[in-house]
C-alpha cells in the first residue's frame, strides 16, 4: 500500500474514533484531510456530507434552545443546564435525598446523554442507594431475630461497594446482637471501636472523594496511559485494597463470635460462618484500529464501556477462553488463567482481515477401526495448493483446507484461520459410505452456538464438524437471544458445509421523531427525551405520544409500535394560540416556510435488486447494503451512493442500479415538496 494510501487509511480510522468520541467537528477536519489525499473518494465525500448534516442540525439545535432561553432572562444552555442539575444533585446527596439526587442527574442526562461525569455520579449514587436500602434491611433482620440474614445481605453490601463506611457500622451491631445472645455484656465482650485504616469515616466525605478522584487521576496518569486505561486500573486497585481491608474486618469478628460462644457461660448458639469473599481478578482491554468491536469470555459478550474498551472481572479462576473480533478485521483469540486478585491492562490494535501470517499445524483421523498409515502417507491442501510436511505459513482469513490419502475420500472445509499462537487444524478421512457435515458462525454472529443433529447435542462452540454414515439428518444451530437455524439435509458423497448466520430476537420496536422544531417527547404521559435524539425502544403495542414545545401548540399522536421496525413521526408544528385567541386587533403572523419542519419521503414505487453472479456462487449471504439516496421535488431519485456495503460482490452495486428505477413521494415542507437525501437499506437473502 502506498505512503498515500497508509495515510487515507490511518485518518479515516481516526475520524471513525472522533465519531465514536462525540467530536464531529474534529472529525469533519480529519475527513477533509483524507479528501484532499484522495479527491475522488466518493465514500469520504458522502461521510463528509453526512457529518455536515449533523452538525448543522446540532447547531439549530443548540441556537433555538438558546434563543429561547435568552428570551426569557436566562441562559438554559445545554453545559449549563447540565451544571445546574449537578450542582442540585450535590446538595441533595449532602442532605441525605439521594432519590432526588439521582432525579436530577437522570435530568442532565436526558440533555447530554454522553457527559461521561453525569455517568460516574448516576452509577455512584445508585450504588449508594442501593447500599442505604440493604443497610435498613440488616437492621430489619437483626431486630427480627435473624442474623444469618443479616450477615448475608452485609456480603451484598460489600460486593456492591468494598469501601463503603456503614459495613462496619452494620458488623458492630451484628457483633452485639450476638453478645446479647450469649449473655456477654458489651463492656467486657471485644468489639470493633474503629473502621479499619483507610475506610472512609462517612458517607458525604466518601462522596466527595469519589467526585475528586476521577479528576486527580486523569491528571496524574495524562501522559502514561489513556485516561480509560488509567481509571479502570486505578478503580482495581482501589477495589483489591478495599477487599482486603473489609475481609480483615469480617474475619475479626469471626474470631470475636468465636470467643463469645466459648466464653459466654452458656449453650452455643448455631454458628454464624462469614466467607471472605474472593477477590475478582480484573482485566481491562483497549481495542484500537477497529469499530464494531464484539470481546467475549467463554463465548459470553462482554458489556463495551466507553468505545473499544472492555473490562472482565469475575472470581472464576480457572482457564478462560478470550475472543476479540470485528467484521472486516484479524480475530485475536487467546486461553489464558486469571488469578485472583489480578489486574492487567491490555492494549489491542485489530489489523485489516489477512495483515498477520499464522502457522496452521495439520493433523487428521482415520475412520473407526480403519488402520493409520503415518503422517507421511497423508498429503494437507490449502486454497487448492499441496504443501510440503503437516505445516503452512498463511494469512489470516478465510481458507480451503483438504486432506489428502490415497484410496480415500476426504472433504474440503472452508476454515476462518484468526490471530492465534497456536492454530491446529484436524482433518477427517472418510470410509466409502461416510461424508462430513460442517457447520459454523458467521463472523456478524458473535458468541458460541449449540450445534444439534436429529435433535442431539454435538457441539458448542463456533463451528461443528461430524463424519456420518450416508443419510438423512436434521440440523439445529440455536444460541440464546437469537432465531434458530434448521435444515433437513440429505448427506452424500459432497457432504454438507455451511455458514450460519443467527438473526437477533428483536423484541421491541422503535419510535423515531423528526428533529425539528424540536420537543420534548411524552409517551403514555412519561417524559423519554427531547429532539433530537436516537429514538427510543418500546414494547410492541399502541402509545400516545404527545410532542410538546413552549413555541407550538403539542401535537399528540397515535403510535403502533411492531416488534423489530421503526415508526417514525414528525412534529405538525402550529403557532401557539389558536385563532380565537388571538386578539381581534392583532394581525396573525404566518410562520416563513423555511421555518416549517420537513416530512420524509417515502417510496411508492419499488424494484428488487438483481442478485450478483459472484454472490449467487458463494451463496448463503445474508445481510443489508445502505445507500443515501437524493429525492427530487418530484419524487425521482437525482443520485445514489453506497454508505455501507459489508457484502460485497457486487451487492452494493446492485442495490444502486436498482433503487436508482425507484420512485418516491416527495419531501414536504408546508405545502411545497423539496428535494433532500434519505437513507435506504437494502436486503438480501442469498441461499
Amino acid at each position: 500500500m502506498g505512503t498515500g494510501a497508509e495515510q487515507v487509511k490511518n485518518l479515516l480510522q481516526t475520524a471513525r474514533i472522533q465519531i465514536q468520541q462525540g467530536e464531529r467537528k474534529e472529525a469533519l477536519e480529519t475527513y477533509r484531510k483524507a479528501l484532499k489525499l484522495d479527491p475522488e473518494n466518493h465514500q469520504i465525500m458522502d461521510r463528509i456530507s453526512i457529518v455536515e448534516r449533523e452538525i448543522a442540525a446540532m447547531e439549530k439545535f443548540n441556537k433555538s434552545r438558546y434563543s429561547r432561553a435568552h428570551s426569557a432572562g436566562r441562559n438554559i444552555s445545554s453545559s449549563g443546564f447540565v451544571d445546574d442539575c449537578i450542582k442540585r444533585s450535590d446538595e441533595a446527596f449532602e442532605a441525605d435525598d439521594a432519590v432526588r439526587a439521582l432525579q436530577e442527574l437522570e435530568r442532565a442526562t436526558r440533555h447530554d446523554p454522553d457527559n461521561d461525569l453525569v455517568k460516574k455520579k448516576i452509577a455512584f449514587v445508585r450504588s449508594s442507594i442501593k447500599v442505604d436500602s440493604l443497610a435498613d434491611t440488616v437492621r430489619s433482620r437483626l431486630n427480627s431475630g435473624d442474623p444469618r440474614s443479616a450477615v448475608e445481605n452485609i456480603r451484598r453490601i460489600f460486593n456492591i461497594s468494598p469501601g463503603a463506611s456503614v459495613i462496619n457500622e452494620l458488623l458492630k451491631a451484628v457483633e452485639d446482637y450476638k453478645g446479647k445472645v450469649a449473655g456477654v455484656s458489651k463492656t467486657t465482650a471485644p468489639v470493633v471501636t474503629a473502621p479499619p485504616a483507610g475506610t472512609p469515616a462517612k458517607k458525604p466525605s466518601a462522596k466527595k472523594k469519589e467526585q475528586k478522584k476521577p479528576e486527580k487521576k486523569r491528571e496524574e496518569k495524562k501522559e502514561k496511559k489513556p485516561a480509560a486505561v488509567a481509571g479502570a486500573k486505578a478503580d482495581a486497585d482501589k477495589k483489591k485494597k478495599m477487599f482486603m481491608i473489609i475481609g480483615a474486618a469480617v474475619i475479626l469478628v469471626v474470631v470475636v463470635f468465636g470467643a463469645l460462644q466459648i466464653f459466654g457461660g452458656k449453650e452455643p448458639e448455631p454458628e454464624i460462618i462469614v466467607d471472605v469473599p474472593a477477590v475478582p481478578f480484573t482485566e481491562t482491554i483497549v481495542v484500537l484500529g477497529a469499530s464494531g468491536v464484539v470481546t467475549t469470555l467463554d463465548g459470553t459478550i462482554i458489556d463495551e464501556g466507553l468505545p473499544g474498551v472492555f473490562i472482565l472481572s469475575d472470581t472464576n479462576f480457572t482457564q478462560r477462553d478470550v475472543v476479540v473480533f470485528a467484521p472486516g478485521f484479524e480475530t485475536i483469540a487467546w486461553n489464558q488463567t486469571f488469578e485472583e486478585g489480578q489486574i492487567r491492562t491490555d492494549t489491542l490494535y485489530l489489523d485489516s482481515i489477512g495483515t498477520s501470517q499464522i502457522q496452521v499445524t495439520f493433523s487428521y483421523e482415520m475412520p473407526e477401526g480403519e488402520d493409520d498409515p503415518g503422517l507421511e502417507a497423508v498429503s494437507f491442501m490449502v486454497d487448492g495448493e499441496i504443501i510440503e510436511g503437516n505445516t503452512d505459513s498463511i494469512p489470516t482469513g478465510e481458507h480451503v483446507f483438504q486432506a489428502v490419502l490415497t484410496g480415500y475420500r476426504t472433504m474440503p472445509e472452508s476454515v476462518l484461520v484468526v490471530n492465534t499462537v497456536d492454530f491446529n487444524q484436524t482433518m477427517n478421512i472418510l470410509a466409502s459410505e461416510q461424508s462430513q457435515i460442517t457447520l459454523q458462525l458467521a463472523a456478524a454472529t458473535p458468541g458460541n452456538a449449540i450445534f444439534f443433529i436429529d435433535g442431539e447435542r454435538v457441539a458448542t462452540g463456533r463451528r461443528m464438524t461430524q463424519v456420518l454414515p450416508f443419510g438423512s439428518y436434521y440440523l439445529q444451530v440455536q444460541m440464546e437471544g437469537r432465531q434458530d437455524f434448521g435444515i433437513t439435509i440429505t448427506l452424500g458423497e459432497d457432504g454438507y458445509s455451511r455458514t450460519v448466520t443467527l438473526e437477533e430476537i428483536i423484541e421491541t420496536g422503535q419510535l423515531m421523531v423528526g428533529p425539528e422544531p424540536w420537543s420534548d417527547v411524552y409517551v403514555d404521559g412519561q417524559h423519554v427525551g427531547t429532539t433530537p435524539f436516537g429514538g427510543v425502544e418500546l414494547d410492541p403495542g399502541t402509545y400516545s405520544v404527545r410532542l410538546s414545545n413552549p413555541d407550538f401548540q403539542d401535537d399528540t399522536h397515535t403510535v403502533t409500535i411492531t416488534a423489530g421496525e421503526t415508526s417514525a413521526i414528525q412534529y405538525n408544528a402550529v403557532a401557539a394560540g389558536t385563532p380565537d385567541e388571538v386578539p381581534p386587533d392583532t394581525v396573525a403572523v404566518v410562520e416563513p416556510v423555511e421555518d416549517l419542519p420537513i416530512s420524509s419521503p417515502f417510496p411508492i414505487q419499488q424494484t428488487a435488486p438483481s442478485v450478483p453472479s459472484q454472490a449467487r456462487a458463494r451463496g448463503d449471504l445474508h445481510g443489508y447494503v445502505t445507500l443515501s439516496v437524493l429525492v427530487g421535488t418530484d419524487g425521482s431519485v437525482q443520485s445514489v451512493s453506497i454508505v455501507s456495503d459489508p457484502l460485497g460482490l457486487g451487492c452494493g452495486q446492485a442495490a444502486v442500479d436498482a433503487v436508482r428505477s425507484w420512485v418516491f413521494s416527495p419531501a414536504m415542507q408546508g405545502d411545497q415538496p423539496v428535494e433532500v437525501t434519505t437513507s435506504v437499506s437494502i436486503r438480501f437473502d442469498i441461499e
